[in-house]
């Protein structure tokens, strides 16, 4: 460990690291402790500070398990070269440890291990930058999991679990980002749906916000309607986001959501997977000037958000 006595600007300190780099401060410091992937220097009082090489290398860690490296081998193939990953992509279909941990997750859910799962859930959002588990690890144990129609009960024991577990998570989150106001950018309002899954969805995409310095509200669609300009001014937010996986109903994009934002000032952002599965129906609300819509995969979502915001 290299202690600086007087840091410079080329140190970053880890919750600027986190907002620029979308990974938390609690997985970079598993990164470090756990698996050995990082060596940030530290102050006399014992505050890490990153450099740009340290950066360097968490986008490298994060392009490796975005291909699917198993996070256990991360530190040998990046120690050995691009070309030792290259190798064993060519080697061995690297996704298999994103398939071996929705397995994991199906299979615990199946058989309602209750503590073993919370064990592993907690490891994995600990480990893994909330994008990356949102697209590589639960939008395909959705899938899975919604292909078992005969499990609804398993199903209904994992949404469950899972949206406590992050509920935990990002309340942490939130009180790690109010202890430090200079690195939270935004501030913003995002609409929560009603159904299992849906809520859980939403709590690791609001994981993800949060991961990149942006403070969340999170509030029922249904009472954020009711008065949307009023509440966004009394929340004092920068944007409304809406968020879904999958599509919403015709009542709410036709309706319930035109007719509430009227008067609204403030952007609006439509994201999520439901901007591309109904596109056609948007296309009154694509008119409006103060509507946004962001579609791709979670990375790429929250550099567009995230740019926009700046704005």
């Amino acid at each position: 460990m290299v202690e600086i006595e007087s840091p410079t600007k080329a140190h970053l300190p880890i919750r600027e690291v986190a907002r620029r780099t979308g990974v938390h401060p609690v997985t970079l410091r598993a990164w470090e402790r756990r698996y050995g992937l990082l060596t940030p220097a530290r102050t006399g009082k014992g505050h890490r500070l990153y450099s740009e090489e340290e950066i360097r290398r968490i986008e490298e860690v994060l392009a490796c398990l975005a291909r699917g490296v198993a996070i256990g081998r991360v530190r040998e193939l990046l120690e050995r070269g691009p070309a030792s990953l290259v190798a064993t992509e060519q080697a061995e279909n690297t996704a298999g440890s994103w398939r071996e941990i929705i397995d994991e997750a199906y299979d615990l859910s199946q058989d309602f291990a209750d503590l073993k799962l919370r064990q592993r859930l907690d490891q994995w959002i600990a480990a893994f930058p909330p994008a990356l588990l949102l697209d590589h690890w639960l939008k395909p144990l959705h899938a899975k999991l919604a292909r078992q129609r005969q499990s609804e009960p398993a199903q209904h024991f994992f949404w469950q679990l899972f949206y406590e577990q992050l509920l935990l998570a990002n309340g942490i989150a939130r009180k790690n980002l109010g202890k430090d106001r200079v690195t939270c950018e935004k501030r913003v309002l995002l609409l929560d749906f009603p159904g299992n899954d849906q809520r859980a969805f939403i709590q690791l995409f609001c994981a993800t916000l949060l991961a990149a310095g942006c403070d969340v509200v999170v509030l029922d669609y249904r009472a954020a309607l009711l008065e949307l300009e009023s509440t966004v001014k009394k929340l004092n937010v920068d944007a409304v986001l809406c968020y879904s996986h999958r599509a919403l109903s015709k009542a709410f994009l036709h309706k319930e959501l035109p007719s509430s934002i009227q008067i609204l000032q403030t952007p609006l952002w439509l994201l999520g997977d439901f901007v591309e599965m109904q596109s056609a129906e948007l296309g009154r609300l694509k008119k409006l000037p103060i509507i946004s819509m962001l579609s791709g995969d979670t990375d790429g979502v929250m550099r567009q958000l995230r740019e926009q915001l700046k704005r």
